[in-house]
């Protein structure tokens, strides 16, 4: 199975790294194949500060914390990503939040569920009649 994570997965991941999240990312590969954005890599070190402040983390610790969440997860750069999904995923993001534009193609792009925690961008997503998203409630379901 295919599976788009989205910034707030990987953000709880490295934040709880004994967390049910980071479970999932970490011991899953074996049956899921994740994916993001190389964006993601961007909103990890824009947030670099807020993950510390929250973790308690030194920057070295954070560090080691993102390559063992990132090295589970396939990294696809957006320029690959055909260019009507991008607009498509443009057309139900803009509303939302355009920063998950990048998720929400590639999972377009892949036929993927995305794994999202972000609560908005499900409510908005739903409204519009998306119904591949998953919780992290659902990842754990399908994989038990």
């Amino acid at each position: 199975m295919k599976l788009v994570v989205d910034t707030n997965i990987v953000f709880s991941a490295i934040i709880s790294p004994k967390g049910i999240i980071s479970d999932l990312l970490l011991n899953s590969y074996d049956r899921i194949e994740f994916f993001a954005p190389s964006y993601l890599e961007d909103e990890l070190e824009n947030h670099q500060l807020k993950l510390i402040e929250i973790s308690g983390y030194t920057h070295a610790e954070l560090k080691f914390q993102k390559r063992s969440i990132l090295k589970r997860i396939s990294l696809i750069s957006v320029e690959s990503v055909q260019s009507e999904n991008m607009k498509r995923a443009f057309e139900l993001t803009h509303t939302i939040d355009r920063y998950d534009t990048p998720f929400i193609a590639l999972a377009i792009e892949l036929k993927s569920p995305l794994w999202t925690g972000d609560k908005k961008l499900i409510k908005g997503l739903k409204e519009v009649g998306v119904d591949w998203l998953l919780s992290t409630k659902e990842v754990k379901q399908i994989l038990e």
